[in-house]
């Protein structure tokens, strides 16, 4: 029987919820699947055999650790490269995907308004953020065909200094060229996907700026096969964020990952793909789908479903907030409200998901 890491595995991403901090090192329990009588030690650490498995407690000590896991009887040996998220324990971050109608607006009223803020989506996530230090991600579409049609080419430079000013919290990302159709990039050539997201990255910094733009994002359905990764990758995305939930034995919003390997995300919150060099990381409420109190009762679940992560994102969709639109939520406000609520009466302090790959 070959030696086999079980948790954490190769390129699992630790933050201290995962174990013991102990000054300037994380204790971590290390399991290894291995026969019974095999002699395991895990970076010259003896494991113990119990219920079933070999066990060990290693010290990680930096960013990225690599675990050794070697049975001195018969020579074998497996190896995982881990990571340390050191300082992002009991972090949160906020996303809103399909963005494009405020923009839209921003353009219609360049005339009239004197601050991006006089737009009523934008005025409400700078509430958001000035009630609680929250930092917001709007994943951005290319064009529109509301009100006429709109694509990001047309958008006014108008707002660049004040997206700048106020990119310490509000970032804006590559989503999809527009809504439909559903799961635009699940099968996509390289070149395309390059174009879509060079589209979109080059009107973004002409008229908010590169300060605005951030290192992560949630590609449109969390679709994206083999090549979109790669051609976004490219272009300096190194964080996707997906649902990461498995549906009648297949991923569901989770790019090209297998079942096998959502749950490697969802186990710690993130997980790094060595193969292609992208990090995937868990959206764990998308509060369009949950009342107020559904909201809350989601994010409690989780902490009993996935007791060793320590990071949490919130996500909602720009297209509810409006009177006009057929699904209209008359508390959009509320339920954003609630969730970034927990997050503080829970102890999670604001950042960025991009943060997990920036800081190193």
């Amino acid at each position: 029987m070959s030696i086999r890491f079980v948790t954490p595995v190769d390129g699992q991403m630790l933050t201290d919820t995962a174990g013991v901090r102990k000054g300037d090192v994380l204790a971590v329990s290390v399991v290894i699947d291995a026969c019974p009588d095999a002699k395991i030690s895990v970076n010259g650490i003896p494991a113990v055999y119990a219920d079933g498995a070999h066990r060990a407690t290693v010290e990680l000590d930096g960013y990225r650790v690599t675990l050794e896991a070697v049975d001195e009887a018969s020579g074998d040996s497996a190896r995982a490269g881990i990571y340390w998220l050191r300082d992002f324990d009991h972090r949160y971050a906020f996303s809103v995907d399909d963005n494009i109608w405020f923009l839209q607006d921003l353009h219609l009223n360049r005339d009239t308004y004197t601050s991006i803020f006089d737009n009523a989506y934008l005025a409400m996530y700078k509430e958001l953020h000035d009630t609680f230090g929250t930092c917001i991600r709007l994943n951005i579409f290319y064009s529109t065909p509301r009100l006429g049609g709109f694509n990001l080419s047309q958008m006014t430079d108008k707002y660049r200094d004040e997206f700048r000013a106020n990119s310490d919290w509000l970032h804006l990302a590559f989503h999809a060229d527009q809504e439909f159709p559903e799961w635009p990039y699940s099968n996509v050539t390289y070149q395309r996907m390059q174009k879509d997201y060079a589209d979109i990255a080059r009107e973004i910094k002409r008229f908010a700026g590169q300060d605005a733009m951030e290192n992560a994002t949630t590609i449109h359905f969390g679709s994206g096969n083999r090549p979109a990764v790669r051609a976004i990758r490219a272009r300096g995305i190194t964080t996707l964020m997906g649902y990461m939930e498995v549906q009648d034995g297949k991923s569901f919003v989770s790019y090209y990952l297998s079942p096998e390997e959502v749950d490697k995300v969802n186990e710690y919150g993130f997980w790094k793909d060595h193969g292609e060099d992208m990090t995937f990381g868990r959206i764990d409420c998308v509060m369009n789908l949950y009342p107020v109190e559904g909201i809350r009762a989601r994010l409690d679940e989780g902490l009993v479903r996935f007791p060793k992560r320590g990071y949490i994102e919130l996500m909602i969709h720009e297209q509810y907030f409006y009177p006009d639109y057929s699904a209209y939520i008359p508390n959009y406000k509320e339920r954003i409200f609630a969730g970034v609520q927990w997050c503080v009466d829970h102890g999670y302090k604001p950042c960025f998901s991009g943060d997990a790959t920036a800081q190193w």
